[in-house]
């Protein structure tokens, strides 16, 4: 029975083998309003979710994960134990892309994942970090009150930004961030 971490490895170097040199792979991705890590999430010309469920998982949480992942990834993905699939497919909405990890840490896409059209803009603002929102705040030629908090900060961004612009910002924002000043830690791996 193959573990959680071998999937994520595998997973790892099958989806960055495919995404542009840039992009990097992120372990346990904090999802804003959540209280929950995206297992993968891969930040690139896109942001992608992806939610991990092994022979020893069950599905109790996933559909709140759903709903979550489905606020801030521009794609999200499930990656099922053969015995998940079923049930994760009534689940899940219908864009999601579903594969199904074999024993020998194989994957068969079942469906592939489509575009999200209800990103939540107030939930990926949320992403970013006091200081990335001011700077971002800044770039887009409104220099802040120094003093401005985050909350102010991801108002002004919001109103400033379209959707894609924010995402913009958001993937720039991740893609630099040292994470080890995380509160949450996650794992950040380049594509090499």
């Amino acid at each position: 029975m193959v573990t959680e971490a071998e999937v994520r490895e595998a997973l790892r170097a099958e989806v960055l083998a495919c995404a542009p040199p840039s992009a990097e792979a992120v372990f346990e991705f904090w999802v804003p309003q959540s209280n929950g890590r995206a297992d993968v999430a891969v930040i690139g010309t896109t942001m992608d979710g992806f939610e991990i469920k092994t022979e020893r998982d069950s599905l109790r949480r996933l559909p709140r994960q759903a709903d979550a992942y489905s606020r801030v990834f521009d794609h999200c993905h499930a990656v099922l134990a053969h015995r998940h699939v079923d049930r994760a497919l009534e689940i899940l909405p219908p864009w999601w892309g579903v594969q199904v990890i074999d024993d020998d840490l194989t994957f068969m896409t079942l469906r592939p994942a489509e575009p999200n059209d209800s990103v939540d803009p107030e939930m990926l603002v949320r992403l970013l970090w006091r200081d990335e929102a001011y700077a971002a705040v800044c770039g887009l030629g409104t220099p802040p009150d120094p003093r401005a908090g985050r909350f102010r900060l991801w108002e002004m961004i919001l109103a400033l930004l379209d959707v894609e612009g924010l995402k913009q910002i958001v993937r720039d924002a991740l893609l630099i961030r040292d994470v080890s000043r995380a509160r949450m830690p996650s794992q950040r791996l380049a594509v090499s």
